[in-house]
């Protein structure tokens, strides 16, 4: 008998809940424990039904156990532990169902094998690649670890992971993401004023109004009687209608957190969303956080948190914008009212299925009973991390800054969180041809005209309607604004008569519009018009000037044209 042989392969030094399964190896030593149940398998092995344990599998169930309690101690979470044990069981019933072998001696090839069991499934569409790598990878550092091996074994297989190319979002959908975010963070806010104590501890239904007029209705795990068939006029159990009638009217009256913590956890998990989005903690580290007497310091534009001790200043805990100081205080006292001194968290959770009271939430009750019904995306911790990672980006454009307020290396920072913006990047094209074309540096002009401008777009008083509005984006549209000035020089009358030249050319291939339409060359012949009036003016003037005009004329005639209507020329003319 080999079960007297086996030594504990459980985990004691993690933590678990009332209701919670330790994490246990032995189920990996008999055949077919990894697929069964963690809640049947120990039972089943008890009675004998899984039969004795296979001699063979215990060097590498004893090695694997010894590694994963390494990283227990060196901090590894429990959560990750979980999957490790998840991919591993995954691993063994493949290596059952397909007769391979697990023994300390055979496993290297075994994983081999179950690799390319993975990417066959992986090419008939049944699983992503990033499933198969993943599984692949997991499993490789564990058995890396047991077989003490110097390079991945994953490295040896025909796993790879295909990286996608991290394109630029474009301006609408950027502007749909803000606005999602934007969306989310209202319903947050709304879901926060609308569940204060007194509303929840009040009369059911509670009631979340939101901003666009919407209201929620939360009935703390009663139902709406509306669905009860027993409380509907044509239910015939009278007797039985009554006792569902005076069980609803007991819960209703049992004003504790006995019967309303599914609306109290929901305001807190709500607080734990918008705290992450101001504070750009991760879930794990905003969770973990106690409750404490807090000391604020000010920022340039925020607050930084400190736990108060006397006499000597605590250590920074976190950092939040100053808007968001009045909401989190009044979170705190809500929080205290509420639940007191029966949790030190700063965002306890009542649980009554036996979970471990650090482990985070999984915002199922927020997604079902606030982003579904209003229609508003839900966006989850790491993409409000991520939302506001990128944010600071634009607005510092400075990577060292925002990877040091992050809390990640700047090379985690550009590979993982930063997301390319198209508007960004224009603004970046634009400012460094700025600044490294000669044609355009030190070039003072608000379009290829070449003139100054002293503020912003201003239309003239007597602006006829077919004229281009002024839009500090189109050189036509500067002839008619009211702060452009012209330049007393021989390069500004070349560029003007370049772009008479070119708006010639572009109204001999003009073609009439359909009946209807505007009549677009009405623009072209204003525009026309009033370079015409400036070069006469300039050549009118003086005779210094006149040259000016005349030499302007003469490169024209030569095919010569300023640089910056030379291209457009060019391509007008080949038409």
């Amino acid at each position: 008998m080999l079960d007297g042989l086996i030594p504990d392969l459980t985990f004691p030094a993690l933590k678990y809940g009332r209701l919670e399964i330790p994490l246990d190896l032995r189920a990996l030593l008999y055949k077919s424990g990894a697929k069964i149940n963690s809640r049947k398998v120990f039972g089943m092995i008890a009675a004998g039904q899984l039969g004795q344990p296979l001699h063979e599998r215990l060097p590498l169930v004893m090695k694997i156990h010894e590694e994963l309690t390494a990283k227990i101690v060196g901090g590894e979470s429990k959560y990750s532990i979980i999957t490790y044990l998840k991919c591993l069981k995954n691993f063994f019933t493949w290596a059952e169902d397909c007769v391979q072998g697990l023994s300390l001696e055979l496993v290297e090839d075994t994983y081999r094998h179950w690799c390319d069991f993975l990417v066959n499934r992986q090419r008939l569409k049944q699983i992503k690649n990033v499933t198969a790598y993943h599984l692949g990878l997991i499993v490789s550092r564990i058995l890396d670890l047991v077989l003490e091996r110097t390079q991945p074994l994953i490295v040896s297989t025909r796993l790879r992971r295909k990286r996608r190319a991290v394109r630029a979002v474009g301006i609408a959908a950027d502007k749909q993401n803000l606005a999602d975010s934007f969306a989310f963070g209202h319903i947050c806010l709304d879901v926060i004023k609308s569940l204060s104590f007194d509303a929840i501890f009040g009369p059911l239904p509670i009631k979340i109004q939101l901003r666009d007029g919407k209201t929620l209705e939360h009935w703390s795990k009663s139902r709406d009687p509306i669905n009860v068939i027993a409380l509907q006029p044509d239910y015939k159990a009278k007797s039985y209608a009554e006792k569902v009638r005076q069980d609803r009217a007991n819960r209703e009256a049992d004003r504790t957190l006995r019967t309303r913590h599914p609306v109290a956890n929901l305001r807190v998990v709500t607080e734990l969303l918008v705290f992450i989005a101001q504070t750009g903690m991760n879930l794990a580290q905003a969770f973990s956080l106690l409750r404490d007497e807090f000391s604020y310091k000010s920022t340039i534009d925020g607050y930084e948190v400190r736990s108060y001790k006397a006499r000597r200043k605590g250590e920074v805990l976190f950092e939040f914008y100053s808007e968001y100081k009045t909401l989190f205080q009044d979170y705190l006292v809500w929080r205290d009212k509420v639940f007191g001194d029966s949790s030190d968290r700063l965002f306890p959770l009542f649980r009554i299925h036996g979970a471990l009271e650090s482990t985070p939430p999984d915002f199922m009750e927020f997604k079902k009973k606030i982003c579904i019904p209003s229609g508003v995306p839900f966006i989850g911790p790491q993409q409000l991390r991520k939302t506001r990672i990128n944010w600071l980006l634009r607005q510092s454009l400075n990577p060292d800054l925002t990877a040091e307020q992050a809390q990640h290396t700047k090379a985690t920072l550009l590979r993982d969180y930063e997301k390319p913006s198209l508007q960004v990047a224009l603004v970046e094209i634009i400012q460094f041809w700025q600044e490294n074309d000669p044609l355009l540096a030190g070039s003072p002009m608000p379009g290829p005209t070449m003139g100054v401008c002293d503020g912003v777009p201003t239309p003239f008083s007597d602006l006829p309607p077919e004229a281009t509005k002024p839009d500090c984006s189109n050189p036509v549209g500067c002839l008619f604004c009211e702060h452009y000035r012209d330049i007393d020089s021989a390069d500004y009358v070349w560029a003007t008569a370049s772009m008479l030249y070119f708006n010639t050319i572009i109204l001999q291939h003009y073609r009439p519009m359909l009946k209807g339409k505007a009549d677009t060359a009405c623009h072209i012949e204003l525009a026309i018009e009033v370079l015409t009036k400036k070069l006469k003016w300039y050549s009118d003037s003086n005779l210094h000037r006149k040259a000016w005009v005349e030499e302007a004329n003469e490169k024209l005639a030569e095919g010569e044209f300023h640089a910056h209507w030379h291209y457009l020329i060019k391509s007008a003319e080949g038409i």
